[in-house]
């Protein structure tokens, strides 16, 4: 198996998987070889925000790997039973300090051969102060003009930026 599907086991009653194509037109599956259980590799959600103070975009400097040290946009994965707007809130306040209302949905994003999928929601700031959470080794505002375009760790922090700029663009123009 390849490091992105690195399961072995059964989650009910550790038997091996086997690799098997259910259904003709579908992708292989892992089946469990003794129960018969199928092991779906279903996405993950992450729910992002861009919201304003009077300084600018705030953005955060990610303290870990990957793109340890880039900019992003805060936002994380969503938790199961968890709406996507509460998730974008949640994880923007965990990061920045700030809590936020949802305005509208800027974009979803979804790359080929990746488990993620991005929705990145513009949000309004109603209050909180900035701090830096243990995943952040800064947060900071950045007037339009003054996005750190290169130092970007992800296209989709790329594309939404430049979406939120300029609305007219649909989400995949670069």
């Amino acid at each position: 198996m390849n490091k992105k599907s690195s399961y072995k086991f059964c989650p009910l009653c550790k038997g091996d998987f086997v690799k098997k194509r259910l259904i003709h037109h579908e992708p292989e599956r892992l089946v469990c070889k003794s129960c018969e259980f199928i092991f779906y590799l279903d996405p993950k959600l992450v729910a992002c925000t861009i919201a304003e103070t009077i300084n600018g975009i705030v953005l955060q400097r990610r303290n870990k790997e990957p793109k340890k040290g880039h900019w992003v946009l805060p936002g994380g994965f969503v938790d199961r039973g968890e709406t996507l707007e509460d998730a974008a809130k949640r994880e923007f306040f965990e990061e920045t300090g700030l809590y936020t209302k949802i305005n509208s949905l800027l974009g979803t994003y979804s790359y080929p051969g990746e488990a993620n999928i991005i929705i990145v929601y513009h949000s309004e700031i109603t209050g909180g102060t900035i701090q830096p959470c243990h995943e952040s080794m800064s947060i900071d505002e950045f007037k339009k003009d003054k996005i750190p375009w290169d130092q970007l760790a992800f296209d989709t922090t790329r594309k939404a930026l430049k979406k939120y700029i300029d609305p007219n663009l649909t989400p995949f123009e670069k």
